[in-house]
């Protein structure tokens, strides 16, 4: 039995997926087998996929004929692994080369079902590149410490993403924790995979560099017509969980609270700069945010720390459309010819979230 089973779903990557390989075949540690899945590629991903195979036993190539959901690809994958662990990789991203070293090492020395590491987000806009660390304090945590904790990881983004931990496979089975069929369906696994963890190690380092865009792409500024409705679908999940965990103080609720105001920022701001949307349906986008009961309640109840926020979220509480606009425009201009500038407060922010 391998110790890592490593999964890589791959669509139309071809310009990144040689690297994304690279990056696993060239680590430290090699006790690990590596699936890859052709997920329906239709340009030259699936030749390079098929000639690294070629070369190394431990991967195993698995294929989709039509492109499916990434969390179907997962599951199919998963099925199959016969690791101790499962370590997921996107096909676009790359990751420090002792990686699986070090955050195996973590998970044994602490039998930990759950490790978590920091990671890289990198940035390409306006032809400037930046880059900043999501990089947490080391620590091991029991259940009842978890659960007392978990919200300023969350709020952090460390407990959403897929690409910076370890899992216990035996856990995964043991639980029936699957990827739910739609999109945007990594909040959903990793709140499905805590709700009962027992030993949680945090790594104090970070590995794995997440493209969030790239010459010749405008990520930030696509907005999946789905946002709102999957943003507000993440936010029950993670309340549910804290629900069940019976960790309701005040300080957690708001730090919950202050996480979910500033995701709704983050939609008006997308919604009204979405140059894909007519007048009428960002519109229509920006009231569903406005009336949502759920945004209602945490406008009212939230007392964020940061100055920008609170000034941010006044346009919502006061359901004011023409404030809503002016807020989501100037966050977009910033976004667009300040990348640099911007995301690197973003570092600072991140950062000082500890």
């Amino acid at each position: 039995m391998p110790a890592i089973s490593v999964v890589m779903p791959v669509y139309n990557t071809e310009k990144y997926v040689a690297k994304a390989i690279e990056c696993i075949l060239n680590q430290t540690f090699r006790d690990y087998e590596f699936l890859i899945i052709d997920n329906g590629c239709t340009d030259g991903s699936s030749r390079i996929i098929q000639e690294y195979a070629a070369k190394d036993s431990r991967i195993r190539v698995l294929r989709n004929e039509e492109n499916v959901f990434i969390a179907l690809a997962r599951n199919m994958a998963m099925d199959q692994c016969t690791g101790e662990y499962l370590y997921l990789i996107d096909s676009d991203d790359t990751a420090e080369l002792d990686m699986l070293e070090k955050m195996y090492a973590a998970a044994k020395r602490t039998n930990a079902q759950y490790v978590v590491a920091g990671y890289y987000m990198e940035y390409y806009q306006q032809g400037i590149a930046a880059s900043y660390e999501n990089r947490p304090d080391e620590h091991f945590y029991n259940q009842a410490e978890f659960r007392a904790n978990a919200a300023k990881y969350l709020t952090r983004t460390l407990l959403t993403v897929p690409w910076n931990k370890l899992y216990s496979l035996q856990y995964i089975r043991e639980h029936n924790i699957r990827f739910r069929n739609t999109k945007l369906e990594d909040h959903h696994f990793n709140m499905d995979f805590i709700y009962d963890v027992e030993r949680v190690y945090i790594m104090g380092e970070s590995f794995y560099h997440y493209n969030r865009s790239r010459p010749g792409t405008d990520s930030q500024e696509v907005y999946h017509k789905f946002l709102n409705q999957k943003k507000r679908e993440h936010f029950r999940h993670t309340m549910d969980v804290f629900a069940h965990w019976g960790v309701n103080d005040p300080q957690t609720i708001n730090t919950l609270y202050v996480y979910q105001a500033g995701r709704l920022v983050e939609c008006v701001a997308e919604t009204v700069c979405n140059p894909t949307f007519t007048p009428e349906q960002r519109d229509s986008e920006l009231e569903l945010i406005l009336k949502d009961p759920m945004t209602v309640t945490i406008l009212h109840d939230v007392h964020p720390d940061s100055l920008a926020l609170q000034i941010c979220i006044l346009p919502l509480k006061w359901k004011c459309r023409w404030l809503c606009f002016l807020m989501g425009h100037t966050i977009g201009f910033a976004k667009k010819h300040f990348s640099y500038l911007f995301y690197k407060l973003r570092s600072w922010v991140a950062q000082k979230a500890r």
